[in-house]
């Protein structure tokens, strides 16, 4: 019974490794050439650049500056390689598939210019 149980115990410990170790995010440098730009993160105001965010891959940035036009950015991804150390667990890569942890963003600085609006 011991056996079974540590068995399990270990699956389920050592299972959704990306989830437990990098949460799919990653921290990303955002710059525009009109400093003071302001950030969205899908929808959601963050701040001004530069700034730096923890963001996931597929979100939606927006930058927005009075006097210019609006720029929407689609964050790119990669596969996240700590998902790899699921080895054989189909629940460890269901979690991470389920949490978004499977992908992470592919940049880690992101720069924008934003043209002036007419």
């Amino acid at each position: 019974m011991k056996k079974i149980f540590t068995v399990v115990a270990a699956t389920l410990v050592l299972s959704s490794c990306a989830t437990l170790f990098t949460g799919g995010k990653s921290r990303v440098a955002m710059n525009s050439k009109q400093t003071g730009t302001m950030v969205s993160v899908n929808g959601m105001e963050k701040g001004v650049t530069p700034i730096q965010l923890k963001i996931k891959a597929d979100d939606i940035l927006t930058f927005e500056k009075e006097g210019f036009e609006t720029k929407t950015i689609v964050v790119d991804s990669k596969f996240n390689a700590i998902a790899i150390l699921n080895l054989f667990s189909i629940l460890g890569w269901g979690i991470d598939a389920i949490t978004g942890s499977l992908k992470v963003p592919d940049t880690k600085v992101i720069n924008v210019t934003l043209k002036e609006s007419e």
